[in-house]
């Protein structure tokens, strides 16, 4: 009877599925054949065993009879159901192969749900119910055949598949499918390879268990109401996923004894036996996880009950005893099958850096106060002494310069021994005390007197000497004195391409169109992009721009929020709240009516232009979209308003006019070293630009007497372009200064395209240990140097400049950027993970020192760290944050204890601070996100942090900071992000200042609430060598208020705004440091004779007013002369007219190189004096209608003194 009714329903799910390929897939169709395959699933479990349980349940026979008959009712019910519907469904088939209609699909929805087949749903749930726990009890008296559980999870995992829609339950579900898949696997990989059956019995025993719970589970999700069983599935199915790799003595042992009796060989596996072995491996790992979550869940409430007096010792020994059981278990098992894996595959890149580095931890550790009594007579102190000694001989054997295979050997142990020094002294800091092991401080002393001898005798040998002359003059060295490098991208051969392209933007149909570049990548399409977005006539023919980098990996919402921060500068903060759909109109709200350019650069895939399509609205006013890309189908047909332009080659002209505008801008001749090797140059470049820009950082760092020989090594090999310019970049990177690799590799640790602030990038280097403070110069200015010398060899590239000097945002091409993932793996440096694919293949190795992953945040949940040895973790995910979900990392963190950088900016944490992140005491920088909840006291544990980025995610407008803020000394940047606020600050504890401790070391600070009346002039004196501060500054209607700012005798740069509560007026007297360079003023209202204080400080470089920072129709400069300004910015003013006293040889802005105008409505005079300024490069103009002919005047009084490169943007 069973196997008539499985039949039938097989015939029924065929036609089911013919009928799905006629109707292409409706929902309803698809739920119809879910349901059938639940039923099916439920007879195989009811027929194969559900009728054996009955009889094992109860000794009572008029009980198991009842039982039985009940059983064999339902099951009657089902068949009878089953095979009279399967027929109408067959006839609905055949009429509609012939003549497809929904009326014909319809009727299909009424042969199933009109049956009687519905109503036995709660019936069927009942008899899950039993099965489970009888499978759970009784199975050891049962014999279990392997080819009817196989059976039956072939049916449980299609009913699984094909249902997509789990509601609550979907992230559990689908965990389950997966081990599911696993289980079933793994008894055919063991069966295949003559594993015997009776060897199969406790393992298929423990299969059948789990797979009929796991039934019953998923048909309580799909069919049971969820709001009466959502927590209770929730437990259960994590209680399942725990079971379905067994723990069990002798079912782990089963799994284990199959491996081994398969007797296979690396030869023998095929792909999927090699896919079947990792997941088992992975299973272990898991397993050991959940192991010691469940089994740290249970001793910590149990010591706290036999500290109470509630348990008694001798219960507690018997729960540690079975969780030591169970570690040992698989301890012996990894034991058996893995040979033991080298613990120090230590980084390759920047070795001598990281000795410093850790010399300079153990310095600061062993003279304090502290750690002088802590590390008395302690052999640390011994070992420091040996690698200081160590560290000296080293520094000899890289000025020599040699490739001798000794000395590499003899740097390479030196630098394996002080990793194994980090090793023992940061496990001796939280708590393990390794130094009894085979690796101990005694055994590392010895171990560096040995490498100390050798070193020794090699460098007192004089053949080695004159082996090294000639190398060393080829090596290339950071430069004492830095060269200020190019911040705008030097273009040569592509003003045609340019011209071209603005033709085609502001010429032709009036219609929304696309104008798509399209060529190699490396040949300069987003440089031509660039080029023409940020042109005159196309700033001022389009009245919005935005620029938007999509990637090969991109997230609909993301690409938005570009678009949207790009055309308009200040963004409400729902915005950022905003779903998809919401973002997606609010775009086009903001585009309607207006003529705009989109430009969507680095497209992949045809999709990303179709998820965006609907947010251009065609205005008929000649709107363009500009599309970047390496292929030519990205852009729809019927959009294109003529064939892509497809980017050509540089000439050799072309290509060599590059090469002397990167080497020597702005001069025309050439040196006769680079003339001699013209012809080679543009051979090897093959018309590559980017191969052009990175040979031009090479050739700029050696001597001229060099080059020659570094050509012609490059220009010997026959390859592809491409190859040609990853051959040039390997050279790049190996002419790099050794402090230099670790910096420009790092940039492999984010995502494809990602904008670096460097600010945070320069936090990163520093915790990271790339860079070490000098006696002239900060750590984070030595990191800019470094930051600089990239950008002058071609390999970063500046995406965003400071109003000054400087850079806001970098990135790296994508050729450079796959390079940097490949190199710092090869190196050891770090590993990038991303997507799902890799994040669940992924093995972690051993020694991974930083793990950086790149994904969706629902991965994060499978997310599985057993590595104590990292030492950086970042986690980046896609789509922004996402509010209503949460990740539990805690027990990730009681694994990485040593770790020191950790940046979780992008995941909300359940609990927002736990307890185990305040045990990373070696924490050096943390980036994470807040929920409004207050910083806690114990932060205060993190004593070496020195970056803490909090980026709130709320609307709460401030974060409370602890009383014990105050004892992290080594702090250096602490800052407040918030996208949902303008108004958000941190609140420093100001109660008891008289006896807090001064955070000497702080740097940057941002965002900081003062409030004169609350001993504001005390709290900033906390601060004494601050250089960059944002504050915003909370007054009184009616008070006068003193703000002592001059105090702070280091600050360069100050972001100041104002809140004055109940009402606009009042008092204050603030006094700005004298060395301050930036300064930036928000919601003052001052009038416009307070300017005078601001105009004469002498070293004041950026000024920008902003947002009624001044008030009044009228600024007349007098007496202020602003001696050093070089960028001023007035935005969102009521000004009317700025003049300027006509005072004879008066230069109010005798430096001024921009003026950005912006938001000032009202606007219409601007001083006539700037006619006369020489310095002045450049005046940006956006919605100020009315200040047109005022700056014509000053263009025109320009030219009649003779300057005529001033550049006026109006948009």
């Amino acid at each position: 009877m069973a196997s008539s009714s499985i039949t039938c329903i097989s015939s029924a799910l065929d036609d089911l599925q013919s009928l799905l390929n006629i109707f292409q897939y409706p929902e309803f169709l698809l739920s119809l054949k879910n349901w059938l395959t639940f039923l099916r699933t439920f007879i195989l479990c009811a027929t194969k065993w559900g009728k054996d349980y009955v009889h094992l349940a109860s000794d009572d026979k008029e009980e198991v009879d009842n039982h039985h008959a009940s059983l064999e009712a339902v099951i009657v019910r089902i068949e009878d159901a089953i095979s009279k519907r399967a027929q109408e469904l067959h006839s609905i088939y055949l009429s509609s192969s012939e003549n497809p209609s929904y009326n014909q699909a319809f009727k299909i929805v009424d042969c199933i749900e009109g049956s009687d087949m519905v109503s036995l749903r709660p019936e069927i749930y009942r008899w899950y119910f039993f099965f489970s726990d009888c499978s759970s009890k009784l199975s050891s008296n049962l014999i279990v055949r392997k080819d009817d559980i196989m059976e039956f999870m072939d049916s449980l995992l299609e009913s699984l598949e094909d249902f997509h829609d789990w509601g609550f339950a979907d992230g559990l579900i689908k965990a389950l499918e997966e081990k599911l898949e696993f289980l079933k696997n793994f008894i055919r990989f063991v069966t295949l390879h003559d594993v015997e059956d009776t060897q199969l019995e406790p393992l298929l025993t423990h299969v059948k268990a789990v797979a009929i719970k796991a039934a019953r589970l998923s048909y309580q999700c799909k069919f049971v109401k969820k709001s009466e069983l959502q927590d209770e599935t929730d437990k259960s199915i994590l209680e399942l996923l725990l079971k379905i790799i067994p723990v069990e003595p002798q079912v782990h042992e089963t799994c284990v004894q199959a491996l081994i009796a398969s007797k296979l060989s690396r030869k023998s596996l095929g792909d999927t036996d090699e896919q079947i072995l990792r997941d088992f491996v992975d299973s272990l790992l898991c397993n050991l996880g959940d192991i010691l979550k469940s089994g740290l869940a249970i001793l910590s409430p149990s010591l706290n009950a036999i500290k109470d007096g509630v348990l008694l010792s001798q219960d507690m020994g018997l729960l540690s005893s079975d969780l030591l059981k169970k570690i040992q278990l698989i301890e012996t098992t990894v034991a058996q099958r893995c040979p033991e894996p080298s613990l120090f595959d230590y980084p390759k890149t920047n070795g001598l850096g990281f000795i410093d580095f850790l010399l300079q931890n153990l310095m600061e550790l062993t003279s304090t106060e502290a750690g002088s009594i802590t590390f008395m007579n302690h052999p640390i102190q011994a070992v420091q002494e040996e690698l200081v000694c160590l560290r000296s001989l080293l520094g000899r054997i890289v000025e020599l310069r040699s490739e001798d295979e000794e000395l590499q050997a003899i740097r390479d142990c030196a630098i394996e021994v002080a990793y194994k020094i980090e090793f023992l002294v940061d496990s001796l800091m939280v708590g393990d005390d390794l130094d009894s092991s085979s690796m101990s401080f005694h055994s590392i002393v010895e171990e560096i007197k040995i490498i100390k001898a050798k070193a020794l005798q090699i460098c007192d040998n004089d053949r080695l000497h004159g082996k090294v002359k000639k190398v060393s003059k080829r090596l290339f060295h950071m430069p004492t004195q830095l060269n200020k490098p190019i911040i705008n991208d030097v273009v040569v051969g592509l003003e045609y391409e340019a011209a071209s392209i603005i033709n085609r933007l502001t010429r032709g149909s009036l219609q929304l169109q696309i104008v798509s570049i399209v060529g190699m990548p490396g040949l300069g399409k987003t440089t031509l992009a660039r080029k023409v977005y940020n042109s005159s006539s196309v700033m001022s023919y389009f009245y919005k721009r935005a620029w938007c980098t999509v990637s090969q990996v991109y997230h609909k919402r993301n690409l938005l929020l570009e678009i949207l921060s790009c055309i308009e500068s200040k963004l409400p903060g729902n915005v950022f709240e905003m779903s998809k759909e919401d973002l997606a109109h609010e775009v086009k709200r903001r585009l309607l009516r207006n003529k705009y350019l989109i430009v969507l650069d680095d497209v992949w895939d045809i999709e990303a232009f179709n998820g965006l399509e609907a947010s251009f609205p065609d205005n008929g006013n000649g709107s363009r979209v500009i599309l970047t890309s390496r292929r030519q189908d990205v852009a729809p047909q019927d959009k294109l308003d003529q064939e892509p332009h497809s980017l050509r080659q540089l000439t050799p002209d072309e290509s060599w006019d590059l090469l002397k505008a990167k080497l020597y801008p702005g001069q025309d001749l050439a040196p006769p070293e680079l003339c001699e090797i013209r012809q080679k140059v543009v051979e090897m470049c093959q018309g590559l630009p980017l191969t052009v820009v990175i040979l031009a950082g090479i050739l700029s760092s050696m001597d001229r007497h060099d080059w020659k020989e570094v050509v012609e090594g490059l220009s010997s090999r026959n390859v592809s372009s491409t190859e040609q310019c990853t051959a040039t970049l390997e050279l790049s990177y190996k002419h790099l200064p050794d402090n230099l690799k670790a910096c420009f590799l790092y940039f492999g640790a984010f995502p494809e395209d990602y904008e670096h602030n460097t600010k945070r990038l320069i936090s990163l280097w520093v915790a990271e240990g790339f860079v070490q403070k000098t006696q002239l110069k900060r750590s984070e200015d030595v990191a800019n140097d470094y930051l600089m010398e990239l950008i002058s060899r071609s390999l970063v590239i500046v995406s965003k400049p400071r109003s000054i000097d400087g850079v806001k945002a970098c990135r790296i091409h994508d050729l450079l950027y796959e390079f940097c993932v490949t190199k710092a793996k090869g190196e050891k440096l770090l590993q990038l993970v991303r997507r799902y694919d890799e994040l669940s293949a992924f093995t972690m190795p051993c020694y991974l020192r930083r793990l950086c992953i790149d994904s969706k945040p629902e991965h994060f949940d499978n997310l599985r760290l057993f590595s104590s040895a990292i030492r950086c973790l970042l986690l980046f995910h896609h789509g922004g944050v996402d509010r209503e979900r949460s990740f539990d990392l805690r027990f990730i963190f009681s694994i990485i204890k040593l770790v020191k950088v950790l940046d979780l900016s992008q995941i909300q944490l359940r609990p927002t601070f736990p307890r185990e992140l305040e045990l990373l005491v070696h924490l050096r920088y943390l980036a994470i996100l807040g929920n409004g909840s207050p910083i806690p006291a114990s932060i205060c544990n993190l004593s070496n942090l020195e970056t803490l980025i909090w980026e709130n995610f709320s609307f709460h407008s401030s974060v409370s900071l602890p009383d014990t803020i105050w004892n992290l000394k080594k702090l250096r940047h602490l800052q407040l992000k918030d996208k949902m606020s303008k108004n958000y600050h941190f609140r420093f504890p100001d109660d008891n200042l008289d006896n807090s401790s001064e955070l000497c070391d702080l740097d940057i600070l941002s965002c900081l609430s003062l409030n004169p009346r609350k001993n504001i002039n005390k709290l900033l004196r906390k601060f004494p060598n601050i250089r960059k501060l944002r504050s915003s500054l909370y007054l009184n209607h009616g008070y006068e208020h003193h703000v002592a700012i001059e105090c702070l005798s280091q600050l360069e740069s100050l972001d100041l705004s104002c809140v004055v509560y109940g009402g606009d007026r009042y008092q204050l007297d603030i006094q700005f440091p004298l060395i301050i360079k930036k300064l930036t003023l928000s919601y003052f209202r001052l009038p416009w004779s307070k300017m005078s204080a601001i105009g004469n400080l002498p070293n004041l470089e950026v000024l920008k007013l902003l947002d009624r920072s001044f008030e009044g129709e009228i600024w007349e400069m007098e007496v202020e002369k602003f001696p050093k300004v070089k960028f001023l910015k007035l935005d969102s003013l009521d000004i009317v007219k700025w003049t300027a006293s006509e005072y004879e040889d008066q230069d109010y802005f005798p430096r001024l190189q921009k003026l950005v105008l912006e938001s000032c409505d009202a606007l219409q005079e601007i001083p006539s004096c700037l006619g006369n300024s020489s310095t002045l490069e450049i005046i940006e103009v956006s919605k100020c209608p009315n200040c047109t002919s005022s700056l014509e005047e000053i263009q025109e009084e320009q030219r009649s003194n003779g300057y005529t490169d001033l550049m006026i943007l109006i948009s």
